[in-house]
């Protein structure tokens, strides 16, 4: 059986602009693997609502989930429920506000001893056809769309890591894992041969569509085997 396919897409013009490093998407990819499932196709998009909704739609041609971060915050650059909106429920829908998202609000505020600025309503909102994630971390609840395209679903986990992980594993990972697949890799690092000289003696073992399949990369002198079986 073949792994389930999951694609990663980062959102953020921070991310974009090179600001920061997009550690999530690394760390994501790593845990999708060990769980069996094959991290796909990675993107990464800036706070652009129509950018955002495009790239959800093509990669949910080709993939069983689509793991998006960032965008869930309270401010007006936070995009991506507006974007999962036009994807799921169209252009016209509006995103209606969830009770379980205002009184989570409501809870975290108060155990602090703040009052809640209105803006962070913002974070209560969601598509009409999508369901709020918990998020027992922070004030940004994650979306989950039904199912797109066919088969593709769809899972919005806010951008910070210390409420991304425990979200992923606590809602991703069961709708991904398989049982019946494990996703194994290696490398073996080479000295004193240019990686064209690598390949060739490689020939038909790098051939595309083979399993396991066979890359190579290079860096400070090193060309390093790359084996992914599935």
């Amino acid at each position: 059986m073949s792994a389930v396919r999951v694609a990663i897409l980062s959102v953020g013009d921070e991310l974009v602009l090179g600001q920061i490093e997009d550690t999530n998407a690394s760390w994501l990819a790593r845990a999708l693997r060990g769980g069996g499932a094959l991290p796909g196709e990675r993107r990464t998009i800036g706070d652009d609502r129509a950018t955002l909704a495009r790239a959800m739609r093509e990669l949910a041609a080709n993939h069983t989930a689509i793991i998006v971060t960032g965008g869930l915050g309270p401010t007006l650059d936070g995009l991506t429920r507006e974007a999962l909106c036009d994807l799921v429920d169209g252009a016209d829908a509006a995103l209606v506000e969830d009770p379980a998202g205002v009184a989570h609000l409501a809870r975290w505020f108060e155990a602090r001893g703040r009052p809640m600025p209105s803006s962070n309503l913002r974070q209560a909102l969601r598509p009409p056809s999508a369901r709020l994630l918990a998020n027992p971390h922070g004030t940004a609840t994650g979306l989950q769309a039904s199912p797109i395209e066919g088969s593709c679903e769809v899972f919005c986990l806010p951008g910070p890591p210390n409420e991304m992980r425990p979200m992923f594993e606590s809602f991703v990972v069961p709708a991904v894992r398989s049982a019946d697949s494990v996703v194994a890799t290696a490398a073996l690092h080479t000295i004193g041969l240019g990686e064209s000289s690598v390949g060739e003696l490689l020939g038909e073992l790098m051939a595309r569509g083979r399993e396991p399949s066979v890359g190579t990369t290079a860096s400070d002198g090193i060309v390093s085997i790359r084996l992914r079986a599935t």
